[in-house]
């Protein structure tokens, strides 16, 4: 099946080079066989060049033939560098609809272009009641990565 939507998109945001910016984006248009409304508000603090958080909502009001439904989802970023090649972020959001909150740590030392270490830890609270199924609880992982960059034509 394929479905001919057309969205339209109004993007109002203030001075992003200002300590504190706020933005909104509205999305309207076809969703599968209906049609959706999105509201994103988004707030960001930089109250220095290594300190930076965000606090973001979506609201997405959805109507389809096979039924209307409203989601909602918040989400807040910080971040802190240690130095330009070091730095941690984390990310916590929350979606209504499926009553999931999920978080997710990522710690980065960075060498040259995006290689390093990384260590990325993500926890997840109700995703697996979504699958009351599943023996065991996937919704938690620490992944330890570390790439490098050489060249081998030299």
């Amino acid at each position: 099946r394929t479905y001919d939507n057309a969205d339209a998109q109004i993007h109002l945001m203030t001075n992003q080079c200002a300590p504190v910016t706020l933005s909104v984006m509205t999305f309207a248009g076809g969703f599968f066989s209906g049609d959706r409304l999105t509201v994103n508000p988004t707030v960001r603090i930089r109250p220095s060049e290594i300190f930076t958080m965000e606090l973001a909502y979506s609201r997405n009001d959805v109507n389809l033939p096979e039924g209307d439904f409203i989601t909602n989802l918040v989400r807040t970023r910080v971040s802190y560098s240690f130095s330009p090649r070091m730095f941690v972020q984390g990310l916590v959001q929350y979606n209504d609809r499926a009553d999931i909150w999920s978080m997710n740590l990522r710690f980065a030392w960075l060498q040259a272009a995006n290689t390093g270490l990384f260590i990325v830890y993500n926890d997840s609270h109700g995703l697996y009641d979504l699958y009351p199924d599943r023996p065991e609880r996937t919704d938690r992982s620490l992944t330890l990565k570390f790439s490098r960059m050489f060249d081998v034509l030299r």
